[in-house]
């Protein structure tokens, strides 16, 4: 759940920087320590989280219907183990994660390294995640015209989710057992309290590899995000299969807003190296849940219910403006991703150098102009505005379709929370500073 997909996962997941001038953590010698602060709540917390994103899932399925979509206490869940279970659907899902696996391997793509570690190694990543992308709205498009039934996707989509919810969990155990075996400084600072559930739902090794395989970068922009893409398309095909002389002009409009965002994701993979994901927080339940069932069954909420309830919405709205909004969203969110990045490569190029920031005693800069002192996460803002937009192409027949904004906000403010909190630790006295100077964390004027 990421707000650079990562986004996601569980995302998205932006900056924690907030604009220093590379983001790198310091190497530190030694033993990890165990884990001095719990987040969501300690163990009874995580296991509340684990236990009931399942069920926030699935009710968003149920309540959601062809039939009716609203909220309601008891939806109609179904009684039938075929309508949760396919075996054709767990041969397709494993295939899909196998597909994309053989892509993450295939030695095309920059080798970038990642942020120092514990005992100052910097990993190597290979970054293809672009290549990925095309290769499989490719071969989409050739499935579509060797008249593969790729709207399998909506047709079963209650077993593609069980499946996914199946895998994230198998995969969390088998990292989880691999992380007891693991080296000391290869754990996760925040994942180390020696509490089995608390450990296993944050993640208790940081950086789990099968040799040069890293899963959870993997995880966190393959599978399940660009997954998403293709149960999006697959629901464009779906609608236009049902209406052929009533194209879904309001699912084709988000259906290329969510595209773009998923591409941009992919066409900037190195960022995700910095991010709280990858630097901060160990593989496990939370991190594989989301990237793996999380992402591809809720982000695709707004695109299922306009095919299901195309006719309430397109003629009541105004597209082009709605479009403008997310371009909009996208925009800021972009321009101020790439001025963070810019200003972390080169604080002295020539479209960062006019920017104001603060020293601190680590030798990092903070920003305190441009996009960076409107809001502590101008990134988030733009992430927001466009998460609506998604939203408001399904009309206001229904509070259901905002679920993915109203929670995304949430998610935000939770991480922008622990992103201060770790910040104000880090930087200290000149944290203090940049607040002063950039008292807004999210929403200029508001919060």
């Amino acid at each position: 759940m990421q707000s650079q997909p990562a986004a996601a996962h569980l995302s998205a997941e932006g900056s924690r920087d907030n604009g220093t001038t590379d983001g790198t953590m310091s190497p530190a010698n030694g033993r990890v320590p165990k884990t001095a602060h719990y987040e969501f709540g300690g163990p009874i917390g995580a296991f509340l989280v684990m236990t009931s994103l399942p069920v926030v899932v699935y009710y968003l399925y149920f309540a959601c219907s062809k039939e009716s979509c609203g909220i309601t206490y008891k939806p109609a869940l179904s009684t039938r183990l075929e309508d949760y279970f396919d075996w054709e659907v767990n041969l397709i899902l494993l295939g899909w994660i196998a597909f994309q696996a053989a892509l993450y391997m295939v030695p095309i793509g920059k080798i970038a390294k990642g942020l120092p570690l514990r005992n100052g190694r910097r990993l190597q990543y290979r970054m293809n995640g672009f290549m990925a992308f095309v290769v499989s709205v490719t071969s989409f498009g050739a499935l579509l015209f060797f008249k593969y039934p790729v709207t399998i996707l909506y047709d079963k989509f209650l077993p593609f989710m069980t499946s996914s919810i199946i895998v994230s969990v198998i995969l969390s155990i088998l990292v989880y057992i691999k992380a007891r075996t693991a080296p000391n400084h290869a754990l996760a600072t925040g994942g180390n309290s020696g509490n089995i559930i608390y450990d296993f739902f944050i993640g208790h090794e940081l950086n789990p590899r099968l040799g040069s395989f890293d899963i959870k970068v993997f995880c966190e922009l393959r599978p399940g995000l660009i997954g998403w893409v293709m149960i999006d398309l697959a629901f464009v095909v779906k609608a236009w299969a049902d209406f052929p002389n009533n194209p879904p002009w309001g699912l084709l409009a988000l259906t290329f807003s969510q595209v773009l965002y998923v591409a941009d994701s992919l066409w900037y993979e190195e960022c995700v190296l910095s991010t709280m994901d990858i630097i901060h927080d160990g593989f496990g339940f939370m991190l594989s849940f989301g990237d793996l069932a999380w992402v591809p069954f809720t982000y695709t909420l707004q695109a299922r219910y306009l095919v299901d309830h195309s006719e309430t919405t397109e003629s009541k709205f105004c597209l082009l403006t709605i479009a403008a909004l997310g371009l909009l969203g996208y925009y800021i969110f972009r321009a101020s991703n790439s001025q963070k990045n810019e200003f972390r490569q080169n604080p002295h190029g020539s479209k960062v150098a006019h920017l104001q920031s603060i020293p601190t005693s680590t030798g990092k800069r903070l920003l305190v102009s441009g996009w960076w002192g409107l809001v502590r996460h101008p990134n988030y803002l733009g992430d927001l505005i466009l998460a609506l937009s998604w939203s408001l192409y399904c009309g206001f027949d229904s509070i259901i379709p905002y679920f993915y904004p109203i929670y995304f906000m949430i998610l935000l403010v939770h991480r922008a929370y622990r992103d201060a909190a770790m910040c104000k630790e880090k930087y200290g006295e000149a944290w203090e500073q940049y607040c002063k100077r950039v008292p807004y964390q999210i929403f200029p004027l508001i919060f």
